[in-house]
């Protein structure tokens, strides 16, 4: 059998705000995302076994990128790690899900 490609798509809202910048997205606001997880490989050759067939099971392969990625980033705010301070101790205390990235 040839490898074949198998790809989901997830949705997730989150948030951020341009740091530094002159306009309007300085301030806090929230894009929707869409995340499109793509799996190559050959499917299963093993006659009578549940996943014959298959590449990946779709319901393994959700719970996979839900809970390593999708549950960190769904309506979170996302910091520039060069904003700390005192704004980002207050944006920490306003907030549940506040992420503090490199970018």
């Amino acid at each position: 059998m040839h490898n074949i490609r198998v790809t989901i798509e997830f949705g997730f809202e989150m948030a951020h705000a341009l740091w530094n910048y002159d306009g309007a997205c300085k301030n806090i606001h929230g894009h929707s995302y869409k995340l499109f997880v793509t799996v190559i490989g050959r499917p299963s050759d093993r006659e009578g076994h549940p996943k014959f067939g298959m590449v990946i099971d779709f319901k393994d392969l959700k719970d996979i990128v839900k809970n390593s990625v999708i549950k960190q980033l769904d309506h979170a705010l996302v910091v520039y790690r060069k904003a700390e301070g005192e704004s980002l101790s207050a944006v920490k205390k306003m907030y549940d899900k506040v992420m503090v990235l490199d970018f």
